[in-house]
C-alpha cells in the first residue's frame, strides 16, 4: 500500500472521515493550499472540499489564512498525535473506570465459538496473560510473533509454562519441545489444517483449528474436562516425539507399518 493511502487508513482507524484523512495528508507537510489545490493533491470531489476543511478548522486540525484565496494548512503531525494521543488515553481511562464498576457475572462451564484468526490469538492472547499458577500451549510458527513474548513473560513471572512449538521457533524460559516433524507430518494427514491448544492453570481453554483452506475457528471455555482434554493432547505430543527421538530410525520404520499405526495415520479429509 503506497504510504498516502497508509497514512490515510490509518488516520481513519483514528477517527477521521475517509474524506478528512485525504484532506490532511495532503496539507501535512505542504506550504499553505487553497481548497482547489487541496482538492486536486487529496483526489476528492470539488463539492467535498470547502466542508471537509471547514470540519478540520473546528477540530483544530488545519489552520485558515483567509487571504484572497483562502489558504490552508496542516498543523504539525507532533501535535496532531499528541492531541490524539492524550484523547485516547483520556476516553480508555474513562472506559475502565465505568467497565470496573460493572458486575462480573459468569455462568462456568460453558463453551463459547471463535471465528478468524485475529479473534483466536486474541483469545490465545488473555489465556496466557491471566493465567496464575499454569500454562500448556502447543502452538505453531504463525502465531509464535504474538504469543512468543507473552508466553516468555508468564514464565518470567513464575507461572509453570509448557509449549509444545510446531516449528523451528524457539522461547526462551518456558519448557519448549520441539515438535517441527510432528506438525508437519500432522498437516498432510489433515489436508492443511493444524491444530493449536492454550490452557491456563488447568480450567480456562482455547482450542483452534486454522486451515489453509478452510475457516479459522476455534472453542472458547473454562470447562474443566475440555481443559484436561487439551492439557492431555499437549503431553501426549509431546511424550510420543520424545519416545519416536528415542528409537532407532529402524524400529520407527517398523512401528509405522503396524496395522495399528497405520489406520492412525490415515488422511482426514475436511
Amino acid at each position: 500500500m503506497p504510504a498516502a493511502s497508509e497514512l490515510v487508513a490509518s488516520l481513519t482507524r483514528l477517527g477521521f472521515t475517509q474524506y478528512e484523512a485525504q484532506a490532511y495528508a495532503a496539507l501535512v507537510g505542504q506550504a499553505a493550499l487553497t481548497g482547489a489545490e487541496v482538492g486536486r493533491r487529496a483526489g476528492m470531489p470539488p463539492s467535498k472540499v470547502y466542508e471537509t476543511l471547514s470540519r478540520l478548522e473546528v477540530r483544530g486540525t488545519v489552520l485558515v489564512n483567509r487571504s484572497e484565496p483562502v489558504r490552508y494548512t496542516a498543523i504539525p503531525h507532533t501535535a496532531l498525535l499528541k492531541e490524539l494521543r492524550e484523547r485516547f488515553d483520556a476516553d480508555l481511562a474513562a472506559a475502565e473506570t465505568a467497565l470496573d464498576q460493572l458486575p462480573n457475572e459468569q455462568e462456568p462451564g460453558l463453551v463459547w465459538s471463535l471465528s478468524g484468526s485475529h479473534a483466536i490469538v486474541q483469545a490465545f492472547a488473555r489465556t496466557i496473560e491471566q493465567a496464575k499458577r499454569t500454562v500448556f500451549a502447543g502452538v505453531w510458527d504463525d502465531e509464535l510473533d504474538q504469543l512468543g513474548p507473552l508466553l516468555e513473560a508468564a514464565s518470567g513471572r513464575g507461572i509453570e509454562t509448557h509449549v509444545a512449538i510446531y516449528g523451528t521457533r524457539t522461547l526462551t524460559g518456558p519448557h519448549t519441545y520441539d515438535m517441527a516433524e510432528c506438525g508437519a507430518s500432522a498437516r498432510l494427514r489433515l489436508s492443511g489444517r493444524r491444530l493449536a491448544v492454550v490452557v491456563a492453570d488447568d480450567n480456562d481453554a482455547v482450542v483452534a483449528e486454522f486451515g489453509d483452506c478452510t475457516p479459522d475457528q476455534a472453542t472458547l471455555t473454562t470447562n474443566p474436562v475440555i481443559a484436561l482434554l487439551a492439557i492431555e493432547y499437549v503431553k501426549a505430543d509431546v511424550s510420543g516425539r520424545l519416545m519416536i527421538n528415542a528409537m532407532s530410525p529402524a524400529a520407527y520404520n517398523e512401528l509405522l507399518t503396524t496395522p495399528n499405526m497405520q489406520a492412525m495415520n490415515r488422511t482426514v479429509t475436511p
